[in-house]
């Protein structure tokens, strides 16, 4: 479990649970699933647009993430 430090819960991640089934508001856990596509996305940035790795992204996971979204999130990763 990772403290949640913003409002938006990130693409990859989502709202904790305990033991309980209960949500845990201020933590976030990873989601491999979502995770995994997105290493695989990054990938595919070297050739394609973030308009359509977002959509391929989206399609895959489940998820939407917006392409704006995808860019923030993969320049941040980077630094």
């Amino acid at each position: 479990m990772i403290k949640r430090k913003a409002r938006t819960i990130p693409f990859g991640y989502k709202l904790a649970e305990d033991e309980g089934g209960y949500t845990l508001p201020d933590y976030i856990e990873p989601i491999e699933s979502e995770l995994q596509a997105l290493e695989e996305a990054k990938k595919f940035l070297k050739t394609c647009s973030y308009r359509e790795v977002a959509i391929w992204l989206s399609a895959k996971t489940k998820r939407y993430i917006s392409y704006v979204g995808l860019r923030k999130r993969v320049t941040r990763d980077s630094t």
